[in-house]
């Protein structure tokens, strides 16, 4: 438990430090509504599935519940990791390619440690290999998002329909 909370207050400063020193923040403004979007997003997942979890992170000695932990992905760690995002896409698309396969690479390099050390467990068929090809749709629908908004809420509807049929989601179970 003291492994999975050090872990945590290592991955969570991490986080604020990148978007503090990576950030541009000067043009905030323009990633705002990407920053919006997917905390939206995220909360809106939460709140859906709250009866039929996919992934739940398990507790220590700092974080002792799924809600608490949703609320800083929600308000910490996505938000920041969307403003860094963004603010150091590469203007060309071969670079944005490798940009995006980078940050898919931060992301499973991240959950495969916490799934190593006990802070992440899967229920409901998901897996660590699920979680990589939805990395590989979330930061791509976050570089869609930052260009065409309307575009990314088409994509994550459709994305959560597939979801929902592939993961065994029943009505009864919404929240």
């Amino acid at each position: 438990m003291t492994l999975i909370l050090i872990f945590r207050i290592i991955m969570l400063s991490s986080f604020v430090i990148s978007a503090l020193f990576l950030g541009d923040w000067k043009n905030r403004n323009k990633y705002y509504p990407t920053v919006l979007f997917i905390m939206i997003i995220n909360i809106t997942v939460s709140f859906l599935t709250y009866h039929h979890v996919l992934w739940s992170f398990n507790p220590d000695a700092l974080v002792k519940t799924y809600t608490t932990v949703e609320i800083l992905n929600s308000y910490i760690v996505l938000p920041c990791t969307t403003f860094v995002f963004l603010s150091k896409l590469p203007r060309n698309s071969g670079g944005q390619l490798s940009y995006i396969g980078l940050w898919i690479l931060i992301y499973s390099t991240i959950e495969f440690i916490d799934k190593t050390i006990g802070g992440i467990s899967y229920q409901h068929g998901w897996s660590w290999q699920a979680s990589v090809m939805f990395d590989c749709a979330m930061f791509s629908i976050l570089r869609i998002h930052y260009l065409r908004p309307f575009a990314a809420w088409v994509m994550t509807f459709l994305l959560g329909f597939l979801l929902i049929i592939e993961f065994n989601f029943i009505s009864g179970q919404f929240k």
